[in-house]
């Protein structure tokens, strides 16, 4: 008798046992899988952009105009010339050009024989250009140039015809000097090529004269001074291209 009631007992606690396991199984969730998304905004991000500068190389040549007795009741005319590499600004309204140019005058004197008398100055500097205006294909700039100069002066021997004037022996430089000339003006530019340069320089060295010079004028009977300040400002009018060569 005790027997059959413990597996009874035994017997209870079993069925018991399986219904809670079957029920612990039937309510068990299941896991949903982790889905990765992307938002629109993240389709549509776009990586950046370095930055491109725009660069350009102008090269000009014209005539220069002495806008002073000192130069002009020698040279009437002469050659004016500059090249450039610029880079632009203010989303290309601003243009900083660092340059190297030259002017040339030069004639032909009768003083004993044949020679040729020149003036000419080397320039180094910087150009500042600023898109002012434009009227369909042509954009107006207002420029401003600065420039250190070295100029000298020199007769050269170009004949042997003899004159009854006595000439020049020294065939070295005659007048030596250095000073900063300071140019403002206007530069038409037609469809970012071709431009036309109209401007003003202001530019008096102290030119120091060749010693053996002056004293070959002083055994001549005249004295000369040693330096003097010439006023060697001009007119210059200038025909350029510009090449761009990034942007």
């Amino acid at each position: 008798m005790k027997t059959l009631c413990i597996r009874c007992i035994l017997w209870v606690f079993s069925a018991l046992f399986i219904q809670r396991v079957a029920q612990a199984q039937a309510t068990t969730p299941t896991q949903a899988p982790i889905l990765i998304t992307t938002t629109e905004k993240d389709k549509q991000k776009k990586p950046k952009v370095k930055k491109q500068w725009r660069f350009a190389v102008d090269i000009d040549a014209g005539v220069a105009s002495p806008n002073n007795a000192d130069l002009s009741d020698i040279f009437k005319a002469g050659f004016n010339a500059s090249i450039g590499v610029k880079t632009a600004f203010l989303k290309n309204k601003l243009w900083v050009r660092p340059l190297a140019g030259l002017k040339y005058y030069f004639k032909e004197v009768a003083l004993g024989e044949t020679q040729r008398e020149a003036f000419r100055t080397w320039k180094g500097g910087i150009e500042i250009q600023y898109n002012a205006y434009t009227l369909k294909k042509f954009s107006f700039f207002p420029i401003f140039r600065v420039d250190q100069n070295m100029s000298s002066s020199q007769f050269t021997k170009i004949g042997e015809e003899k004159a009854a004037t006595p000439g020049i022996e020294t065939t070295d430089k005659v007048l030596t000097g250095s000073g900063i000339s300071f140019d403002a003006g206007i530069m038409v530019v037609r469809s970012g090529d071709l431009y036309v340069k109209l401007d003003y320089e202001y530019y008096k060295p102290d030119l120091k004269v060749n010693p053996e010079l002056v004293r070959e004028m002083l055994a001549a009977g005249f004295i000369m001074p040693e330096h003097k300040v010439y006023n060697c400002s001009s007119i210059n009018l200038s025909v350029g291209v510009n090449l761009n060569f990034k942007k």
